[in-house]
């Protein structure tokens, strides 16, 4: 499973806003001060606003959802057996 495949990406756009419940209405937002535009840039959150109520508010733009968890854990578990099979490796055969 590739790793484009645990988070996925969606657009906000698409979503519903979270006070008037709309469909379609949310828009991106410009920063209005200096540590908004270091959040939308060195971040996945994003500033949107709503068509219909003026909602204004940060929206993520990838989805975490149970089976992403589940293989973020398993890459995890793969990655700390492998550093052990290559210590005992290396302690067990390389050194003597």
């Amino acid at each position: 499973m590739a790793l484009s495949k645990v988070l996925i990406h969606k657009n906000p756009q698409f979503g519903k806003c979270p006070a008037c419940k709309k469909s379609g209405t949310i828009h991106r937002s410009r920063s209005r001060s200096v540590l908004e535009q270091i959040a939308q840039f060195t971040s996945v959150i994003k500033i949107y606003r709503c068509k219909e109520c003026g909602w204004r508010g940060f929206r993520s733009t990838i989805v975490i959802t149970k089976k992403s968890v589940q293989s973020i854990f398993a890459y995890l578990v793969l990655i700390i057996l492998a550093a052990f099979i290559v210590r005992y490796i290396i302690l067990h055969y390389a050194l003597n």
